[in-house]
């Protein structure tokens, strides 16, 4: 039957609705195919739209308070993590591989977060800690 999605159908990501690899799948192709005017298009074509809504879905999933509504912001966090990947052309099994290396690392960082305004390339705020360590 009809569903949600705008083009009458149950989903919009496809056969395997919900899962991870379909969502991933169809941000892809939508990055070379999106209607003009559509909200992924627009996700695409303005970065900072896209930080914002990816940066308050971040903040209301840390606000969440039950196990419903973090599944529920959890669910609007990988939507435009991935619109992200998608936008600059990285897949699943990218982002699969760096969790497998990150699990599989033997030393561990402390995690300390890194302070407002850190850039890629910045010196790691761990960096000082790592040398106290001997690393």
């Amino acid at each position: 039957g009809v569903g949600f999605c705008h083009m009458e159908q149950m989903s919009c990501f496809g056969d395997d609705p919900g899962t991870l690899g379909a969502l991933m799948r169809t941000l892809a192709e939508r990055k070379h195919s999106a209607p003009a005017g559509s909200y992924t298009k627009r996700l695409f074509d303005d970065p900072a739209l896209l930080k914002s809504k990816l940066l308050e879905e971040c903040e209301e999933l840390l606000a969440a308070d039950d196990k419903k509504e973090v599944a529920w912001e959890t669910a609007d966090v990988i939507y435009f993590a991935f619109a992200a990947c998608a936008r600059n052309e990285v897949n699943l099994a990218q982002v699969q591989r760096n969790l497998a290396r990150k699990a599989l690392r033997v030393r561990r960082r402390p995690g300390n977060a890194k302070p407002a305004g850190w850039k890629p390339g910045d010196p790691s705020p761990d960096k000082d800690k790592d040398a106290a360590e001997g690393s």
